[in-house]
């Protein structure tokens, strides 16, 4: 189970205190922490509470609005990722998960150019603090408010032009499961893939909405399968929140996403076998 996590966005209403001791309890070696928890406690605190607890962060959410959204100017944002670095960097993250903002009243160009500035500036500070920078893979069909890409293609064309070292991905199967285009270019995406966010999508009050793995309609095992096929080996961070996600269930769903990794896996060496005889 080493390469589970979980996001401190699943337990929303959970203090760190409450996640660490429910995390630990289950045997779940690796969180992925949410700024505005760390922020209530002084860093040194939660840094040794995650060191106690032998839990390791699979990622640091969230810096960006780069485009002057998030209540944020587009020079604000840039200082306020800069202090994420310096948090990413003291708790060990394995990356800081970066949001361009919304287009807002920018053109198109305009807003992809504010982005490309952030992380101009921001890339020799990420590499003298030694944390890596990974773009969430969204389209503005499905998160207006976060990115300023129109589809899921015109962001992976974006981080093209970085290196793999400079700016990772964030793969969110709630979000991309049901792109065949992302799907059919996972082997590219491969040397970039910073992270992949479990999470299932089902509809609920007919809105999309997440749910736990296995309980929705994206095929999570193809995915696993095939992701595992093409070498990766980095953490699948489950992250499932919303109005099927009350605080009374978080145990539950800490319960679930173990048993549903477990299967994940099993079934691909099911697979594996198989395809071997």
């Amino acid at each position: 189970m080493t390469r589970l996590s979980i996001s401190e966005f699943s337990t929303y209403r959970w203090s760190l205190e409450q996640e660490i001791a429910e995390y630990s309890r289950r045997g779940i070696q690796n969180i992925g922490i949410w700024r505005t928890k760390f922020s209530d406690f002084d860093g040194d605190s939660a840094v040794d509470m995650l060191y106690v607890n032998d839990l390791h962060v699979s990622s640091l959410s969230w810096a960006g609005g780069f485009t002057g959204s998030c209540g944020m100017s587009h020079e604000h944002a840039i200082e306020d990722a800069v202090l994420a670095i310096r948090t990413a960097a003291q708790i060990g993250a394995e990356c800081l998960i970066l949001h361009p903002g919304n287009r807002g009243g920018h053109t198109r160009r305009h807003a992809r150019r504010l982005f490309d500035s952030a992380i101009q500036r921001l890339l020799p500070i990420a590499n003298d603090f030694g944390v890596s920078l990974a773009m969430e893979l969204l389209c503005r069909n499905e998160s207006p408010d976060w990115t300023v890409f129109d589809s899921f293609q015109q962001a992976m064309a974006f981080a093209d032009g970085y290196l793999p070292r400079e700016l990772g991905l964030v793969l969110d199967l709630y979000h991309a499961g049901s792109d065949t285009t992302v799907f059919e270019n996972i082997k590219q995406l491969m040397p970039r893939l910073a992270l992949v966010q479990l999470a299932d999508r089902t509809d609920h009050l007919n809105q999309p909405c997440r749910c736990q793995p296995g309980d929705g309609n994206i095929p999570l095992q193809t995915w696993f399968n095939e992701l595992e096929n093409n070498g990766y080996t980095g953490f699948y961070e489950v992250e499932v929140h919303g109005p099927l996600m009350g605080q009374e269930r978080y145990r539950k769903m800490l319960d679930h996403a173990l048993t549903s990794f477990a299967h994940l896996q099993r079934e691909r060496q099911r697979t594996a076998s198989s395809s071997a005889t």
